[in-house]
C-alpha cells in the first residue's frame, strides 16, 4: 500500500516543479480533508456461477491541489474499510485509492485533466489491484459570486489493467457537489458531494458510490 501512495505522489512532484520554476510568483494552492461512506458492488463471473457482493464503509482523506493561471495538479489519497451485509459469506476489506492528475484550464469554467487513478483492495492473504489512466472534463458554475458554487466531473479509463498477472480494464465515472463559503472573507469552504466510479475487466466489476464532506482550505478551483 505505502509503495502505492509513493507512485502516486511522486508522478505529482515532477509537473509541480515545473511549474514552480516557470510561475512561482502566480502559483496558489488548496487543500482538503475528506470524510465519507462509500458503497462498493464487487461482481466476479466465474465457471460456477456469478457472484455479486455489497460492502459499506468509511473513507477517510486528503486532497491538494495546485494552482497557475492555466496549468493545475491534483493530488488525492484516501483509504478505509468496507464491510459486507450482514448474512454475507465475503471478506471485509481494506481499500486505498488515490490519483495524481495533470490540468489545464481551457476555459474559465472549464478544466480538462489527465493522469493515473488507483484502488487497492486488501482481502484476507491477498491484493487486487486496479491502476487506470483518465481523460476527465470538469466544469463549475456560480450561485451566489464567492460564496456558493457547484461542480461536475465526468471521466474515462483511455487505458488500465487489474492483476497480477494484469488484465486489461476499462471504466468511467462522475462526480458532482456543492461548495459553500464559510464567510465572506474566510478561506474555508466546505464542500458535499457525491461520485460514481465503475470499472470492469474480464470476469470482474467494481462499482464504487461515495458521498463525501469535505473542509477545502482556499478558494475550490
Amino acid at each position: 500500500m505505502k509503495s502505492l501512495l509513493g507512485v502516486l505522489v511522486g508522478l505529482a512532484i515532477l509537473p509541480a516543479a515545473l511549474l514552480g520554476q516557470q510561475e512561482e510568483k502566480r502559483l496558489h494552492f488548496t487543500f482538503a480533508g475528506v470524510a465519507g461512506q462509500q458503497v462498493v458492488q464487487s461482481h466476479t463471473a466465474g465457471l460456477l456461477g456469478d457472484v455479486t457482493d455489497r460492502l459499506t464503509g468509511p473513507l477517510l482523506g486528503a486532497e491538494g491541489v495546485l494552482i497557475s493561471d492555466r496549468l493545475m495538479v491534483r493530488v488525492r489519497y484516501g483509504e478505509g474499510r468496507i464491510k459486507p451485509e450482514a448474512g454475507s459469506t465475503s471478506e471485509a476489506r481494506d481499500i486505498v485509492m488515490g490519483e495524481a492528475l495533470f490540468g489545464v484550464r481551457a476555459m474559465p469554467w472549464l478544466a480538462l485533466w489527465v493522469g493515473p487513478s488507483a484502488r487497492a483492495y486488501t482481502i484476507g492473504e491477498s491484493d487486487q489491484r486496479w491502476l487506470v489512466w483518465t481523460g476527465r472534463a470538469a466544469g463549475r458554475g456560480t450561485l451566489l459570486p464567492g460564496r456558493l458554487q457547484t461542480y461536475v466531473e465526468l471521466w474515462g479509463v483511455f487505458s488500465g489493467n487489474v492483476g497480477n498477472p494484469p488484465i486489461k480494464a476499462g471504466g468511467r465515472g462522475a462526480s458532482g457537489g456543492l461548495e459553500m463559503r464559510f464567510g465572506a472573507m474566510s478561506s474555508f469552504w466546505g464542500r458535499l458531494s457525491y461520485g460514481i466510479e465503475s470499472l470492469h475487466a474480464d470476469g470482474l466489476r467494481e462499482t464504487a458510490e461515495v458521498m463525501t464532506l469535505s473542509i477545502v482550505y482556499g478558494l475550490p478551483q
